[in-house]
């Protein structure tokens, strides 16, 4: 009686598993270098589409930024009637600027913001009024507006940014003072990032 020979794509898989390996994955690497090496590409995958966000540093001194954010603020403030009264400022803050990837800091860049609030007393329940009047001011300087918290109850805030790259904001605090007291009206400026002093 003739033997009958099974194709060997028809052997039971246990025989297979028996056979001796073509020595294909003898080259690839360790199971904890792949994991290793696919984090760090995961990682690199996530940096790029979220980007890294650290500031550019423009040009200037911090100096610069410093009288720049000052005269800002009192822009600002005697763009208002002249019942409004404020004190101005004397000394300017800063902020130093961060390297972030994927939203986490990884250091600093050497470089700083100059920043400066500036607070204003006026009559109660005008706070939100004067915010019309600085947006218009702003308007015709040339400031590129920011109105979308405009409509809220307790802090009403308009912002905007200047043609040469800084940040204004102008809050008023529309909730009723106290007895004898004045509403006021915090107007803030910040620079870009810069160097020096």
């Amino acid at each position: 009686m003739p033997m009958r020979v099974r194709s060997p794509a028809l052997q039971p898989l246990a025989s297979l598993r028996k056979r001796p390996s073509l020595g294909i994955s003898a080259g690839l690497p360790s199971p904890p270098f792949r994991r290793a090496f696919a984090a760090f590409l995961l990682l690199g995958v996530v940096a790029a589409a979220t980007g890294c966000s650290t500031p550019h540093t423009a040009g200037g001194t911090l100096d610069d930024g410093r009288q720049r954010v000052t005269a800002l603020v009192l822009e600002a403030a005697h763009a208002l009637p002249a019942t409004v009264t404020f004190t101005p400022p004397t000394e300017v803050g800063e902020q130093p600027c961060r390297k972030t990837v994927a939203g986490f800091v990884i250091g600093k860049t050497g470089a700083h913001r100059a920043e400066v609030p500036l607070i204003v007393k006026v009559s109660p329940g005008s706070g939100r009024r004067m915010l019309d009047v600085i947006a218009n001011a702003w308007s015709d300087a040339g400031y590129r507006l920011n109105r979308s918290r405009l409509g809220e109850t307790d802090f009403p805030q308009l912002s905007a940014d200047t043609p040469d790259g800084y940040h204004v904001t102008a809050t008023a605090l529309t909730r009723p003072p106290g007895p004898g007291e004045k509403s006021t009206l915090d107007l803030y400026a910040v620079s870009q990032c810069l160097r020096g002093s």
